[in-house]
């Protein structure tokens, strides 16, 4: 944490502060795909301990709420869209995207109870097949621009192809769904996930005689599978000639991989973040470079072939290595770090740091301790 923070902020255990389980607010979340917001109903999701409601305007925008009426505390999400406002299915109040009351049905002039009746809102964006949401306090913590936090390839639809895959909700805090993004947990319980000419080559090399090699890269701290005798064996990464962190805020992993000889690389953008303390939301997608018809469908195909079905195993064997550390502060207080986890303790701490500039701010703003950042 910065000096600032250091010591300001309360901590569960050593390097846990208070809070932080239950998500990081004040960034830009991928919090649905495209295609699973329609444009006639609304749906409800929950992000960092938060009940929301999104839905879309008249314009086809979308429009992210707390998921509360503050009339009679009715879910929003099992209203109605009308002309691009959501209604309250109860007594038919109706909110605009700003959360402003635009109808109390019994009230034929706007009054001061339209005033009262606002519902708190978030920035929403659409970009690259996600509808995105600045969860946090717009007015204490500005949103940056979205074009600003997003991966380039999602600004640059002309030189890059991505494929989603599909939204999972992992059994696990966020911050344990986190630690297991390290890049050198991969050639231990992802051994029988690599590609088939991988896992081909390994056949000559005995489970039971497989080391791993610690090497340092301009990506960080990677693992690379060896024999007895040093020599590698496939894996898949990349370890030289990598730009960027493997890790940026506020919960995006880049693996650089090379899922076979011969076929074209990618990299592999993963957002892990709280839907509650015990819930993670996993959003990612593979990004390759390709800017002409014939890289295009050569991505596609590789894509298809080999990567969709390396990436889903690699998913599910990370969701249950998650869950299998259980508690996050049992995980934390019974762990033992060593050398390698140099990378895991940056990223910790560049969390940490940043969740606890924000509770200086909000205490210099004169928000209680423990109070609800958006009470309903």
């Amino acid at each position: 944490m910065t000096e600032l923070a250091r010591g300001a902020v309360p901590e569960i255990i050593p390097g846990l502060p208070e809070g932080l389980p239950r998500g990081l607010r004040n960034y830009w979340y991928p919090i649905l795909q495209t295609e699973e917001l329609p444009a006639d109903r609304p749906v409800a999701v929950t992000v960092l301990g938060d009940p929301l409601v999104v839905w879309r305007n008249a314009a086809g925008e979308p429009c992210v709420a707390i998921d509360r009426c503050p009339h009679r505390s009715m879910r929003l999400s099992v209203g109605r869209v009308l002309a691009g406002d959501l209604q309250c299915v109860l007594h038919g109040l109706r909110f605009d995207g700003s959360g402003r009351c635009t109808l109390i049905p019994w009230e034929t002039e706007r009054g001061r109870n339209h005033d009262r009746m606002g519902v708190q809102a978030f920035p929403a964006r659409e970009l690259g097949g996600y509808i995105w949401a600045y969860l946090g306090d717009a007015a204490a913590f500005p949103p940056p621009p979205l074009e600003a936090e997003v991966p380039e390839e999602l600004l640059h639809p002309d030189a890059f192809v991505w494929f989603r895959l599909p939204t999972q909700v992992w059994e696990t805090n966020w911050l344990l769904a986190i630690d297991g993004s390290d890049a050198f947990h991969a050639v231990t319980l992802h051994t029988a996930s690599q590609s088939a000419s991988d896992i081909a080559r390994q056949g000559g090399v005995p489970l039971e005689d497989r080391r791993v090699q610690i090497v340092r890269t301009s990506h960080g701290i990677r693992g690379v599978s060896v024999d007895l005798l040093g020599r590698p064996i496939g894996h898949g990464h990349f370890t030289s000639d990598v730009r960027g962190e493997r890790f940026a805020l506020p919960c995006v992993s880049t693996n650089p991989i090379q899922p076979a000889p011969g076929v074209p690389p990618y990299a592999s953008r993963l957002w892990q973040f709280a839907l509650d303390e015990t819930h993670t939301c996993v959003v990612r997608f593979l990004t390759f470079r390709a800017a002409t018809p014939e890289e295009r469908a050569r991505a596609t195909e590789t894509f298809e072939t080999v990567a969709r079905a390396r990436i889903e195993r690699v998913g599910e064997e990370d969701a249950w290595a998650a869950r299998a550390q259980g508690d996050l502060v049992q995980a934390r207080l019974h762990e033992n770090l060593l050398g390698p986890d140099e990378d895991v303790v940056k990223v910790r701490r560049m969390i940490a740091a940043a969740h606890g500039v924000q509770q200086i701010e909000r205490k210099r703003h004169g928000v209680p301790p423990g109070a609800l950042d958006y009470p309903l």
